[in-house]
């Protein structure tokens, strides 16, 4: 394991029930949960700080909110940032909001009734070249909703439009649970369905070009739906892997494949000797939750039901590090006789964003969990 990652600041009991939702802008680690509150807490301060006295809590959904998806860009021509939020609820609804130059005084809502009913995943696509940004979301129904996005600086403000150009249509009535978005101009959208299987479809003529199947071990060869399900999916910063993480059993799993030519190039797996593997090499001793490229595409953090956090390096395809979380991580935690410490999403930071010692240098992780706490991480070294 060549890489360590010390604790810098966590915040206990940020959210009043389970914190399942998680996306990180260069402002704010933003945190989503079932008491239907969005959390937006400081990148900037320094290491050392509460960070409950730098947080602005903006109340979304009376039922609760389950994802959350972000854009983040400087308009072209113009200077103003703008940042753009979905909020997807337990009620099948997205809410969308917005700020501009990382004042998060100005956080608005987009008026519409376009998100209004079974919608569960969405994903934001920024155009490296400008030309086309989307917004994409899976429902409830199997299909999945392809809207052009466009962002216009107005004065001070900012004017969004969603136009609706498309469906993606899986041969399945399987329930489309995950989503990723491949950051590249290829223009390619990776959807998970409960089967089991991955569809990776091409956004220039909404027709899928490949089909992951899982090859994981079935609980049951009687049972013709799989238990397999492809929980979270991540593409790498170029575009040219797809990390999809699945049940297996009571474990999960982490599947590579090459985009570009459709091929299972391998997976991540504990070695056999660890006292903590399970039978057959699965990258946790739980379902996975959360999956994060680092800007480099060097690393994937994973995280789950088994309480650890893992930083895979993708090329030697070995673990880097492993970071093991508990309540006794958190200043006040919520006292219960039951460990609720299940790591439910994980990011990482880039370079450049926190605040504190080693901010340009050294990436950053921060991990939403099941106890109601969020963490804070360095890489350690290079300050």
């Amino acid at each position: 394991m060549g890489k360590q990652y010390i604790s810098t600041v966590s915040a206990s009991q940020a959210h009043k029930l389970d914190v399942i939702g998680l996306t990180v802008v260069n402002k704010f680690s933003i945190t989503v949960s079932s008491d239907g509150y969005a959390n937006f807490w400081d990148n900037k301060q320094d290491e050392v700080h509460d960070p409950n006295q730098y947080v602005h809590r903006e109340f979304i959904n009376k039922i609760g909110v389950h994802h959350v998806a972000s854009y983040e860009n400087v308009l072209p021509a113009s200077n103003t940032k703008v940042v753009v939020l979905a909020f997807a609820c337990f009620d099948g609804s997205i809410v969308i909001k917005y700020f501009v130059n990382d004042d998060i005084s100005t956080l608005k809502q987009f008026e519409t009734t376009e998100f209004k009913t079974q919608f569960w995943a969405p994903v934001f696509y920024k155009d490296p070249e400008s030309k086309n940004d989307y917004f994409i979301s899976t429902k409830a129904s199997g299909t999945t909703f392809v809207y052009d996005f466009v962002a216009t600086p107005s004065n001070d403000d900012v004017t969004l439009a969603f136009n609706k150009v498309g469906e993606l249509n899986a041969s399945t009535t399987s329930f489309p649970n995950s989503i990723a978005m491949c950051p590249t101009e290829d223009k390619k959208v990776a959807i998970g369905y409960s089967n089991g299987d991955v569809l990776l479809y091409d956004l220039l003529h909404f027709t899928p070009v490949y089909t992951f199947h899982s090859t994981d071990l079935q609980v049951s060869a009687k049972v013709s739906s799989s238990a397999s399900i492809p929980r979270v999916m991540a593409f790498s910063p170029g575009g040219s892997i797809l990390a999809v993480a699945r049940d297996n059993q009571s474990s999960g799993s982490i599947t590579l494949y090459d985009v570009k030519f459709g091929e299972n190039i391998g997976s991540l797996t504990t070695p056999s000797h660890s006292s903590v593997a399970s039978v057959g090499g699965f990258a946790h001793n739980g379902w996975i939750m959360g999956l994060s490229f680092d800007e480099e595409g060097k690393n994937l953090a994973s995280c789950g039901f088994d309480k650890c956090i893992r930083v895979w390096n993708l090329e030697s395809r070995e673990r880097e590090a492993t970071i093991n979380i508990s309540p006794t991580d958190l200043e006040n935690p919520e006292t219960d006789e039951f460990d609720k410490s299940v790591a439910s999403g994980v990011s990482f930071i880039k370079k450049g964003v926190r605040g504190g010692s080693g901010g340009d240098t050294n990436e950053g992780l921060c991990v939403i969990s099941f106890d109601r706490g969020v963490r804070w991480y360095r890489e350690a070294g290079g300050i």
